[in-house]
């Protein structure tokens, strides 16, 4: 596959960044069935379906969509979004980012309330920021991993904050490969919560701790970077 090199980035030539929009809902729903939920640590070790918990991880992803601050990467030939990393902007004047949302799906629910539940109290203003860019989900297919995707689509992210008056980014790592990447690119951990610390109601672990051992993660980090 021929490659173009510009500065410091390497773009792919058949493929090509664009800016997300309301547009982009299908596309976006159909790349996190098939690239996000049977992959990502925690939904992987809750069991669950692509029916049962993309409502709540598109119902974020959308969020996202028509404010200016989202990236998407997609085939030229065929117009298949293949990665998305899904923004937007807040002040701390803002409610939570998680807000309560109730779903038909349960599992969708759950993880809605594990992520509210580990972002409240979080200060990513820190008394010093004004305007934050929630790099909120990030997403590529998988026959298009390993090819620095993910990174080129965070580093075009914080540009944009920058161009839209960001002076912090803030990202909630609920997988052990956006962590690092996310640490190599400069965001430091002001939260983490170990994931064994999530029960059901009878004190047991609610996820295959076996399986995020040895193939996930083990706890969920919250990072921020100034811009």
């Amino acid at each position: 596959m021929a490659e173009e090199s510009l500065g410091q980035k390497t773009i792919e030539m058949d493929l090509e960044t664009f800016i997300l929009s309301e547009n982009d809902k299908e596309g976006l729903r159909e790349l996190l069935d098939v690239g996000y939920v049977p992959y990502e640590p925690v939904c992987v070790g809750v069991k669950s379906t692509a029916k049962e918990m993309t409502p709540f991880i598109a119902g974020m992803a959308n969020r996202g969509l028509g404010g200016g601050a989202s990236y998407g990467m997609r085939e030229k030939p065929s117009g298949r979004i293949i990665a998305v990393m899904s923004n937007f902007i807040v002040t701390p004047d803002d409610s939570e980012i998680f807000q309560e949302t109730k779903y038909d799906e349960e599992k969708s629910n759950w993880y809605s309330n594990v992520m509210r539940n580990f972002s409240t109290g979080v200060d990513v203003f820190q008394g010093k920021f004004k305007k934050c860019l929630e790099l909120m989900i990030l997403c590529v297919h998988p026959d298009y991993t390993r090819r620095g995707l993910a990174q080129e689509l965070i580093k075009l992210s914080e540009e944009k904050g920058r161009e839209m008056g960001c002076d912090v980014a803030s990202i909630q790592a609920v997988n052990i490969i956006t962590y690092h990447i996310s640490k190599k690119l400069g965001f430091e951990e002001i939260r983490r919560q170990e994931v064994d610390t999530l029960k059901d109601e009878n004190g047991r672990p609610v996820l295959d701790m076996e399986f995020m051992k040895t193939n996930g993660t083990t706890f969920l980090s919250y990072l921020t970077k100034a811009l």
